[in-house]
């Protein structure tokens, strides 16, 4: 008797990839056809954003029974090192890998101290605050230089949102940084614009917890701190523009962006003007 061939592994044709730089956080963009099959297991979180496509998936697992509609604008989620098996329509997803490590600093701040992986994995989210994060997220890494600032903001919002998904929100009311506390971290900030800033480095000068500290940021400022270092690292370019002739892709490396094509774009997008011209027209 001869033995069952493999059944194939349910995996992407064609694959973007977007990531912080410690690759705790990675995006991707995935396009699918349909199939059946085995699900990949990952050591991560993994959130699924159905973009375009999409019909009846089934996925079963020991931790997790998700069947029906993954149709545009809804979420879905794998749970850690969950595998399974089961089919999947033709569809593209933007889908949000979130590292173990990660995933357990994010939820020590959440109420419950943790996730129902079991219960989220096992429904889809038609939440118009998780779809427009990600998508977001997505769309505009790019023009903070894929700042580990700009996920850790992005990630607290998804994390925060997943944590009570069915019952009311209990808010704790902020209020802005003491002038001590926003003067220490504006210090910190300026002191090094070139490198990658974490939400939990300027919460930790603070004192205060990350989520709590992004609250109370934006609040002093009128920006969430992802926001705020990305606007002082383009007007110290604006800066560097105007007062050296340092080449525009090591102005980039200076002020944070490894991508001197995404620095411009974000530069573009607040000076209304190409750092070229920038230069030329001031």
């Amino acid at each position: 008797m001869s033995a069952e061939p493999p059944r194939p592994i349910i995996d992407a044709k064609d694959e973007i990839v977007r990531a912080d730089r410690d690759f705790d956080t990675i995006m991707c963009r995935e396009d699918y056809d349909a199939c059946e099959g085995e699900y990949d297991s990952t050591d991560g979180l993994r959130i699924h954003l159905c973009v375009s496509g999409g019909g009846r998936l089934l996925r079963k697992s020991r931790t997790q029974m998700l069947d029906g509609l993954f149709v545009p604008g809804r979420v879905g989620l794998g749970a850690p090192f969950d595998g399974g098996e089961g089919f999947i329509p033709a569809m593209r997803l933007i889908a949000l890998e979130i590292s173990q490590r990660r995933l357990t600093r994010l939820v020590t701040e959440l109420p419950a101290g943790g996730l129902d992986m079991e219960a989220l994995a096992s429904t889809y989210h038609d939440d118009a605050l998780l779809t427009a994060t990600l998508t977001a997220m997505w769309d505009h890494c790019g023009l903070h230089g894929f700042a580990t600032a700009f996920f850790d903001h992005a990630l607290a919002i998804v994390i925060h949102q997943l944590g009570q998904p069915s019952r009311p929100r209990v808010r704790i009311e902020a209020r802005g940084l003491s002038t001590r506390q926003i003067s220490d971290v504006i210090a910190f900030i300026e002191a090094d614009l070139s490198t990658d800033l974490r939400v939990a480095d300027l919460a930790r000068i603070a004192g205060l917890s990350p989520y709590h500290f992004s609250r109370c940021f934006q609040i002093t400022t009128g920006l969430p701190p992802y926001a705020f270092i990305t606007r002082r690292r383009l007007d110290r370019a604006a800066e560097l523009l105007l007062d050296s002739r340092i080449p525009v892709a090591s102005i980039a490396t200076l002020v944070g962006y490894s991508d001197p094509s995404q620095f411009a774009a974000a530069f573009k997008r607040y000076k209304s003007v190409s750092p070229l011209m920038w230069r030329r027209t001031q």
